[in-house]
């Protein structure tokens, strides 16, 4: 039996281990998904979910992100598993320093942190608004806790956005590139 490395000689065993780490809980999550989107389909199958559903009040002013994922709920799901797959998938790929997983994960990196900065930028896509009626505050408590969550998304927008825009970079302009086995030409003729 072959002895196996996961470390390899001659690579960036910071590179190695956090593509390990990031496999394992990519392939946690995917697993998680699985089971998010069986329990989903099988609460979309009864009668009772429809009826209960019928009777239940969406509030006024919903976030837009909110109100996609309301609307569009079983692809959103569906979507989120292909997430995980995608991320262990690549994962692996940088693990085993392949050209086509530093490619796709610099560019889901990038993808991550223009989420990040969309949210950093405008919070209320994904949180509500104050309730306010011109200066005058509606529901004090529940604008306070609006406010601290609006501004705790934020905070972890900027960290994770920073730490993914880092990473591509490192892996589309850093010395870490170098790492990657290419792919063979092809000679087509």
């Amino acid at each position: 039996m072959a002895d196996m490395n996961f470390f390899p000689e001659g690579k960036s065993r910071a590179l190695s281990g956090l593509a390990l780490a990031a496999a394992v809980l990519c392939g946690l999550m995917a697993l998680k998904a699985v089971r998010d989107l069986y329990t989903l389909m099988e609460v979309f199958s009864t009668p009772a979910f429809y009826l209960a559903l019928a009777r239940s009040t969406v509030p006024t002013e919903i976030p837009p992100l909110a109100g996609i994922i309301v609307r569009n709920m079983r692809v959103v799901f569906v979507f989120t598993l292909f997430f995980w797959l995608s991320g262990f998938t690549l994962a692996l790929g940088v693990w085993a320093r392949r050209e086509w997983a530093r490619r796709g994960a610099a560019a889901m990196l990038y993808l991550l942190s223009a989420a990040a900065l969309l949210l950093l930028l405008f919070p209320w896509l994904a949180i509500p608004r104050p309730l306010v009626y011109g200066e005058i505050s509606l529901a004090p408590e529940f604008n306070a806790a609006v406010r601290l969550a609006a501004f705790a998304a934020r905070v972890a927008a900027m960290l994770a956005g920073s730490l993914c825009l880092w990473w591509a970079l490192a892996l589309d302009r850093s010395g870490l590139r170098k790492e990657f086995v290419k792919p063979p030409e092809s000679r087509a003729g």
